[in-house]
Parts: structure tokens; sequence; C-alpha cells
């Protein structure tokens, strides 16, 4: 599986000391770069773009955040969690098939690589609408 590296710059962040769950998220944008991601959370204060990884429309899957580090995509969850994102707006767009396939991948991989079975939509914990009605991945 690739996972292009972005080699974004970030300011100092914590290590998660564990792993129990990964939360997906989309990114309300339905053209969206790595590195938009990251000037977007750096303007709002945080170390840079709070999500471990990026799927794009065309399925390439980039890691943003380190994926050891504490992610800013989940109020209150951050710490034992890897945030995904999906490029898109999903309460307007479906979501492309090789996009799907890709998180899928992703996911399994993450899944076993952290002895990890619980996957999670943003909105199951966190009071919001991400991700949108129309990404459905599981």
């Amino acid at each position: 599986m690739e996972i292009i590296e972005t080699n974004l710059k970030f300011k100092d962040m914590d290590t998660r000391k564990s792993t129990n769950r990964i939360i997906v998220h989309h990114s309300a944008c339905s053209n969206c770069t790595p590195e938009k991601i990251h000037q977007w959370h750096l303007a709002r204060g945080w170390a840079g773009a709070g999500y471990h990884f990026l799927v794009r429309k065309d399925g390439k899957k980039y890691r943003l955040r380190p994926e050891d580090k504490v992610g800013a995509h989940a109020y209150g969850a951050n710490y034992d969690s890897i945030g995904i994102c999906a490029e898109g707006n999903f309460m307007e767009e479906q979501m492309p098939e090789v996009q799907k396939n890709s998180i899928k991948e992703l996911v399994a991989y993450l899944k076993d690589k952290y002895g990890i079975d619980k996957v999670q939509g943003h909105k199951e914990v966190n009071a919001t609408s991400c991700p949108r009605n129309k990404l459905s991945i599981r």
C-alpha cells in the first residue's frame, strides 16, 4: 500500500500513548490538497493538519500529521485515535469507488497495525454532521 509522504512542517505535538480507534471525517471541501488542509489548521492556531491521513478522490493516500502524534480532528477523542479525512463534501456528492476502496484499504492496514477494530465517524464522537450522509465505508 502506498502512502505519499507530505513532509509538512508542524509545531510541537504530544506523542499518542495508545491507539484504540480510527475516526473518519470528510473535508467538506470538494477539492483540497494536503497543503490546503495544513494551512487551514495552522490558521486555527493548531500545530498543523489535524488529520493523520487524507484520501483524495483519485484514491491516493497522503500522510499529514505524523502517525504517532496526538491528532486535532475530534475534540475529546484525539488522545487515542487516528484521524482519516476523505476529500469531498458528502452531503452534496457521492464518494468515488476508487476513493472508498482506498479508505477501506487504509482502515484495514491501520486496524491490523494497531490491533484495533473500532472505526467511528466524527459525528459519533462530537456534535457534528461530519462525515456527511453520502460517505459510507463500512
